[in-house]
């Protein structure tokens, strides 16, 4: 019985979308209130939190940076992970490019950034069973964007279809929805979770004990 469930796990993949850990590259919104090391090193924690939700993943896990960056690449091949560079114009490309990739190898494929504190094994399980019925999965922050994307579905990623999106918005969302409906696709959104970005977000992290200030 254990066999059949660890080949079904192997055909999962998460993608851990991360910034490259430079100083006054990272979450810049934060520089003003905390500067550039004092946003790095939010982000440090940020990205890790993210990468021991990882660790919990039922299936394959790659990281994807925005640049080359040696620290992080070391940090997958130590976790035994994939390790690859992201390709596109925008946010929307780059991640259409990298489902696009992992649904040549796997059967469903999860997207997350690195900016959430609240990613953990169950919300990647919620997503996973929302595939089974759905084209697409969002989960979505309360911002207006998304923490999460999913799918099973090769043919969608052929072409990118986020070409329009406002991205760094509050319509990104809502945007990407129009955008999926657009071409009948059929979406399941999980419940909103938010990302650290502004220094009120900042704030509402260290006083739920989710990183340290």
């Amino acid at each position: 019985m254990g066999a059949p469930a660890a080949r079904r796990h192997d055909q999962d993949l998460l993608i851990v979308f991360a910034r490259a850990l430079e100083a006054g590259k990272v979450k810049t919104r934060l520089i003003p209130a905390v500067g550039e090391q004092g946003a790095l090193r939010v982000y440090r924690q940020l990205l890790d939190t993210t990468l021991v939700a990882a660790h919990d993943f039922p299936g394959q896990v790659e990281l994807w940076t925005d640049r080359p960056d040696v620290t992080l690449a070391a940090r997958a091949r130590r976790a035994g992970w994939g390790c690859h560079v992201q390709r596109g114009a925008d946010l929307g490309a780059r991640m259409s490019s990298a489902i696009a990739q992992g649904l040549q190898t796997y059967r469903r494929v999860l997207l997350v950034g690195s900016d959430c504190p609240l990613l953990h094994h169950g919300y990647f399980h919620q997503a996973l069973d929302a595939l089974n019925g759905a084209d697409v999965v969002l989960g979505a922050s309360e911002d207006g964007g998304y923490v999460l994307l999913g799918s099973a579905r090769p043919r969608i990623w052929k072409r990118n279809p986020f070409s329009m999106v406002r991205w760094g918005t509050e319509h990104a969302l809502s945007d990407s929805l129009s955008a999926l409906a657009l071409r009948s696709r059929r979406v399941a959104t999980l419940a909103a979770l938010w990302d650290v970005d502004e220094p009120q977000d900042l704030s509402r992290a260290v006083h739920e004990g989710l990183i340290k200030g």
